[in-house]
């Protein structure tokens, strides 16, 4: 099996465990495999030789110290990235992303706070009906939402900041070394 096809195998089982950073994981070993790589190993029997995906996944849920190992590996490698042309390129790509995101979540959060306002300059304005204020009142409560779904957005792409950053890493690096 190659490193590809491996990683996607890890990944595709990784996500099943919502306590383990998936990311964090697949970083380290594609990181593993090609330092092997690059020391002359054969990939593909290096990979054999890691033990089956189950083995894997079973030896990270039962190790705390394996996963606290790898965040520090990965923390350690992204300062270490011998490439300053890699590290440069994805941490334009990680800020480009975060400030598209930035943009889209103010947005809505806007979009659903104008809802409400709008909602509320028409009852004080134009002495709506009981129909008419029932319709208001569930436009102000969908602001009131679509405001809530934003900040929901913004903690959880804020908590998994770093798995994105490692994400753009890594496809940087293959990027980049697909074209050297």
């Amino acid at each position: 099996m190659n490193k590809k096809i491996f990683l996607n195998e890890l990944k595709k089982e990784l996500k099943y465990y919502k306590k383990i950073n998936t990311e964090e994981i697949i970083y380290y070993y594609d990181e593993m495999i090609q330092d092997a790589v690059d020391e002359g190993q054969d990939e593909e029997a290096f990979i054999a030789n890691l033990g089956s995906i189950d083995k894997i996944i079973a030896n990270i849920i039962q190790d705390e110290e394996f996963l606290k190992s790898v965040e520090k590996s990965n923390t350690n490698s992204l300062g270490n990235i011998v490439n300053g042309t890699v590290r440069i390129i994805s941490l334009i790509c990680y800020y480009f992303v975060l400030a598209i995101l930035a943009i889209v979540f103010v947005s809505i959060f806007s979009s659903g706070v104008g809802m409400v306002i709008q909602s509320l300059f028409y009852i004080i304005i134009d002495q709506p009906t009981s129909t008419d204020l029932l319709m208001i009142i569930g436009l102000m409560l969908i602001g009131v939402g679509i405001s809530l779904i934003s900040f929901s957005l913004i903690y959880h792409t804020f908590k998994n900041s770093n798995s994105i950053r490692l994400r753009i890493i890594r496809k940087t690096k293959e990027i980049y070394k697909g074209k050297r």
